[in-house]
């Protein structure tokens, strides 16, 4: 039995030895196709204490820096050495990515760490930085990932909840004491009053300033709708949806219109969703339709 553990240990020390001296050969190989593509460019590159090769243009940076639950808002061009684009945003379409700033691991956030608003960097990251010994569809395992990135703006939520009123002109609106930005659209004087305990119908559209895809003019993303889709049927004041969302509605009469801003700690919160990032204030257009 002693000789069997002997082997059996020998044998996973083997096998140990072996997958580490094929990640230190990547590495080298990572290196040294790093070094070339320095020096055949002639580029001026620092290196980071974790191995990031990095340029960055500060010229037009305004020193602004992201802290926890700020929204970066940026473009990039991600590419592998051969020169082969694997994703981008697109200037002409006026697609930028946003990332709530702490929430999430991912390959942007050392890069972005380096950098200031308006700033300007390219990035050389070896496979340990980006994507390891995982394949995809358009990026051999072990590569070098190559990063331009363009710091656009970084938002604080306050901010975030102005720029919403800014797009949408959002004049003048009432704020409530939860923090809530409350604007009637359509009034409806006439209207039944919405109170607690009873269902109500409502029509709704949901954005928020987050994401890298276009939905809209204002470059928001819409995250749910009900218009064109059925109406949402619930009873205000039972918690069963987020607290400024029922909190606007109560505010309303059957027939009426409303712009609702919501700050993230009567939304989702600090944890979010599987659709919403954590820290994000919310706006929506909301319609009551009936009450029951």
């Amino acid at each position: 039995m002693k000789r069997l553990l002997i082997l059996f240990f020998g044998i996973i020390l083997g096998l140990s030895s072996c997958t580490f001296n094929a990640i230190n050969q990547q590495e080298e190989q990572n290196t040294n196709a790093i070094d070339a593509y320095i020096k055949a460019r002639n580029l001026t590159m620092q290196k980071s204490p974790e191995g990031l090769y990095y340029s960055i243009d500060k010229k037009n940076s305004t020193g602004k820096q992201a802290t926890l639950t700020d929204l970066v808002k940026f473009h990039y061009v991600m590419t592998v050495m051969d020169g082969k684009k694997i994703d981008s945003t697109s200037r002409l379409k006026n697609q930028i990515k946003g990332m709530v700033w702490g929430a999430s691991s991912n390959i942007y956030n050392l890069p972005l760490s380096l950098m200031k608003e308006g700033e300007k960097g390219f990035f050389i990251l070896p496979s340990a930085l980006a994507f390891g010994g995982n394949s995809y569809s358009d990026i051999p395992a072990y590569s070098v990932i190559l990063l331009e990135l363009e710091i656009v703006a970084i938002r604080t939520e306050s901010e975030q909840i102005q720029d919403f009123q800014t797009t949408y002109k959002i004049t003048n609106p009432e704020v409530t004491a939860s923090g809530l930005v409350f604007k009637k659209l359509v009034s409806n004087p006439s209207g039944a009053e919405i109170s607690k305990g009873q269902s109500v119908k409502v029509n709704y559209t949901g954005r928020f300033s987050y994401g890298v895809y276009q939905t809209d003019a204002s470059n928001n993303v819409i995250y749910d709708s009900a218009f064109g889709t059925g109406t949402l049927t619930f009873v205000p004041g039972a918690g069963n949806l987020i607290a400024g969302f029922e909190e606007g509605i109560l505010k309303m009469r059957v027939g009426e219109k409303a712009a609702l801003i919501m700050p993230s700690k009567i939304a989702y919160g600090p944890n979010g969703n599987s659709t919403i990032p954590p820290n994000s204030p919310l706006y929506f257009e909301v319609e009551v339709v009936g009450a029951l």
